[in-house]
């Protein structure tokens, strides 16, 4: 099955760090599970008009120990067909040169962002997770530093700046620790592989999204041999000539599949 059939989602770090599971917005709830105990959540302050609003400016300071430099934790989700892959490339319409893109209209310099997960040309990402620092200054007064902006705001004008690729949209921004990193923090990758079995042809709405089997598929074979994925495995051969790596006998947990009739 080729690359550009896949669908990838990332979905977990560490204990210290937030979780993403969906494509869509997190449970709000304090007590929720999915909830990160040890990053700051930047409360509503219903007497904004009053002043709260400075304090809230400095619990995101406090996030990142340079003044006016913020990281964020930004989840993003795209349809991979008209991308060359996520990380940037000479030339080549990619992920991180759109996001990074629109950062910079955004915040008016250039920005580096990192991801934890690169896919490849035609894959989609239900949730890749980047993350990127930002310093926010003063239009009016060059060189003067402001406070950091909100994970909303961030989120909401980063997502206006998408708004005419049309395949790629900003889910989730949060203000994370200077030592956080996306790719290295992360504990965990989901990956979805759809195959639509059955004689009729693909749906228009399916296309670059599955892989169409004419042919009916033997679900339990299919199954069982799934089973030898699961476990730890050596996959030093999987990786690029000269990586040095470590440990190289990563556990995958659960592979599975699912049968669905294409109509």
């Amino acid at each position: 099955m080729s690359a550009e059939r896949g669908e990838e989602s990332t979905t977990a770090f560490n204990g210290e760090q937030p979780s993403f599971q969906s494509k869509h917005r997190l449970d709000p709830r304090p007590d929720s599970p999915l909830r990160p105990p040890k990053v700051p959540r930047v409360e509503e302050d219903p007497a904004d008009e009053e002043g709260e609003g400075e304090m809230k400016a400095k619990k995101v300071q406090s996030m990142n120990p340079k003044p006016g430099i913020q990281r964020y934790l930004v989840a993003v989700e795209y349809i991979g067909t008209r991308f060359a892959g996520s990380q940037q490339q000479p030339n080549q319409r990619t992920v991180m040169g759109v996001l990074q893109e629109a950062f910079q209209k955004f915040v008016g310099q250039p920005v580096s962002i990192f991801c934890s997960s690169r896919t490849d040309a035609g894959v989609h990402a239900l949730s890749n997770v980047c993350h990127v620092d930002v310093e926010r200054t003063s239009k009016r007064k060059p060189g003067e530093v402001l406070q950091p902006h909100e994970p909303s705001i961030v989120k909401r004008a980063i997502n206006h700046f998408l708004q005419k690729e049309g395949d790629v949209t900003v889910v989730d921004v949060r203000s994370v620790p200077s030592d956080f990193h996306a790719r290295y923090k992360a504990q965990e990758r989901t990956y979805y592989y759809r195959m639509l079995s059955g004689p009729a042809s693909l749906s228009t709405f399916e296309r670059d999204r599955a892989w169409h089997v004419p042919e009916e598929l033997n679900l339990q074979a299919m199954q069982g041999a799934c089973k030898v994925l699961i476990g730890k495995h050596d996959f030093s051969s999987f990786r690029a000539a000269g990586c040095q790596r470590l440990p190289t006998d990563l556990p995958k947990h659960s592979a599975s599949g699912k049968h669905t009739s294409a109509l």
